[in-house]
Parts: C-alpha cells; structure tokens; sequence
C-alpha cells in the first residue's frame, strides 16, 4: 500500500511541475490499497471528489476510500 501511495504521491508531484497555473491534485486510498487521484483542478472540492470517485471504480463495495493528501500546486 505504501507503494501505492508513493508512486500516487510521484504522479502529482510530476503533473503539478509542468502546470504554470495553481492546481489542486489529491489522492484517496483504500484500507486495502485502492487508489484513485486527480490533479490541475481549480476547485479543492472538484479535486477530492474526482479522486474519491476515481477509488470507488476500483474499490469493492466493503471497501472505503479515504483522502490520503490533498495540495495546490504551481
């Protein structure tokens, strides 16, 4: 699951680098390690809605996703 986070937490770090504009990216993760991410969203709410949509595809129903980081990047 760690690793899961780490390679998530790359993905937006990378994303964000090539943006000019301030852009929110957040990750949500599962108990089990379901993920699901967003990035170059104006709009925290947008942002944390996309990635806990984005989990819940891959989760089963027993399973919930939680927002595991959230940031506005350059």
């Amino acid at each position: 699951m760690k690793a899961i986070i780490l390679a998530s937490m790359a993905v937006l770090a990378s994303v964000s680098m090539t943006s000019s504009a301030f852009a929110w990216g957040c990750v949500a993760v599962s108990e089990n390690g379901t993920y699901g991410y967003s990035y170059k969203y104006d709009d925290k709410d947008d942002a944390v809605d996309r990635a806990l949509s984005e989990c819940a595809k891959r989760a089963t129903t027993d399973q919930t996703c939680e927002i595991t980081d959230c940031s506005e990047d350059q």
